[in-house]
């Protein structure tokens, strides 16, 4: 009964009056912002067209550091590994504290070769799932397969990871690591 004291009150007529202003406002909402994201869409396909113009030197770059990455690796070779990061780079390996600059990266690489002076890397197979540049900066990551020996007749050790790396694009135009991280898989 109280529903048709409402009704003969009038609450019933205001409030479907108010249903209709309220989804008049919201459709115009909605319609104003799909108008928005569909203008600014455009202009992302637009981008988008024009980075892959440009973006083939950078990939180009990229390669040569991925490249390098494992020749590097495969190698155990202080001065070559140097030659991947910035000045400011920061590696975060699983159980050690972050390695903050080139310097600090440079004396961990040179004491894991004095502490380990017969290990070899056999092996170094990056996969790279996906590369995302913006502008002077690249974010990736990737999954990786690794084998080493600690000693020439030693028993072959197999290592299968993930790694998340952030490139810097360099004045010349060549790229290095300016931030990595990674983990083994369990």
């Amino acid at each position: 009964m109280r529903f048709n004291r409402n009704l003969e009150r009038g609450y019933g007529v205001r409030l479907c009056i108010l249903s209709v202003v309220v989804i008049a406002f919201v459709a115009c909402f909605l319609f104003v912002v799909s108008r928005l994201v569909g203008s600014s869409a455009g202009k992302h396909v637009a981008v988008e067209r024009r980075m892959d113009r440009m973006d083939r030197s950078d990939q180009t770059g990229i390669e040569e550091l991925h490249r390098k990455d494992v020749a590097a690796t495969l190698a155990s070779n202080p001065k070559l590994l140097a030659e991947l990061w910035t000045d400011d780079a920061v590696r975060l390996q699983p159980g050690e504290p972050a390695e903050v600059g080139l310097t600090v990266i440079r004396e961990n690489d040179g004491k894991q070769l004095a502490e380990h002076p017969t290990a070899k890397v056999l092996s170094y197979r990056p996969e790279i799932k996906d590369v995302q540049i913006v502008g002077d900066w690249a974010f990736e990551w990737n999954d990786f397969e690794a084998s080493y020996r600690e000693t020439p007749d030693g028993k072959t050790v197999s290592l299968h990871g993930k790694a998340l790396r952030v490139l810097k694009k360099q004045s010349d135009g060549s790229w290095r690591f300016a931030r990595a991280m990674w983990n083994l898989n369990e």
